[in-house]
């Protein structure tokens, strides 16, 4: 289930209304549309859960797999997508560093100035062999990825976790790691996937937060992009 207060964007109200309809937007797998800030606002939920991934999941012909971090929502959250690079044995590894908008990157003075500049998120594309595929895997398996069931605490978007998905052999798959526990102090895997980041941006590291440090207030009418995520009976990620 999701849970959110005024899901704001920090712009104009056309796109604060648009916000409502969070929870209505299914991600379809379109990462190039993934990669614009206005639908990753609208599918953000849908694209954490590893919604099109599981749909289409029995008709992959190589696996997949994504890595969701969230370092505090409105700080940083990091996305890695390993997919089929079409060629023999190689997978593409795709990722987003999105982090708090700086409104002085904004540049008005050009003639066609890109107003979603400040949300727009870093990117790098890497090209793996079988070899460094294999190891991924092999390191979400010491990270019990497979093996042991999602966490039952709530969470929350001011926190630190990371949910990862994935198609194996045509079968769905996802997990948490939530901050702080044994289970995440166990995983390995954001260490190997930091030997294949060229974004340039560190990861935000893992630190006590409540609503008061993030937001400045304790009055949840003035709380920006707060949500709570978990997991169902099933094992699914609600939204």
């Amino acid at each position: 289930m999701v849970t959110f207060g005024r899901f704001s964007w920090r712009i104009d109200a056309l796109l604060v209304a648009v916000m409502g309809f969070l929870s209505a937007c299914a991600y379809t797998g379109a990462d190039e549309g993934f990669y614009k800030p206005v639908t990753r606002k609208l599918t953000w939920f849908s694209y954490v859960a590893g919604d099109d991934i599981r749909q289409q999941c029995a008709a992959f012909v190589q696996d997949q797999y994504r890595l969701v971090y969230n370092g505090v929502y409105d700080e940083q959250i990091r996305a890695y997508h390993f997919v089929g690079s079409g060629e023999s044995g190689r997978y593409n590894l795709r990722i987003q560093v999105t982090e708090e908008a700086d409104l002085s990157s904004l540049d008005t003075e050009q003639a066609s100035p890109d107003l979603l500049q400040p949300w727009r998120s870093r990117e790098s594309s890497t090209n793996l062999p079988q070899r460094d595929f294999e190891l991924f895997v092999r390191a979400l398996k010491s990270s019990k990825f497979f093996d042991s069931v999602p966490p039952t605490e709530k969470l929350p978007s001011i926190g630190f976790y990371w949910v990862v998905s994935g198609c194996t052999a045509n079968k769905f798959h996802i997990n948490a790691y939530l901050w702080p526990s044994k289970r995440y102090r166990n995983i390995v895997f954001p260490k190997l996937l930091s030997t294949w980041d060229f974004t340039g941006i560190p990861i935000n590291p893992p630190r006590e937060t409540s609503n008061f440090s993030i937001y400045g207030t304790n009055n949840e009418e003035e709380f920006r992009n707060h949500f709570t995520l978990e997991f169902s009976r099933d094992g699914l990620l609600k939204h």
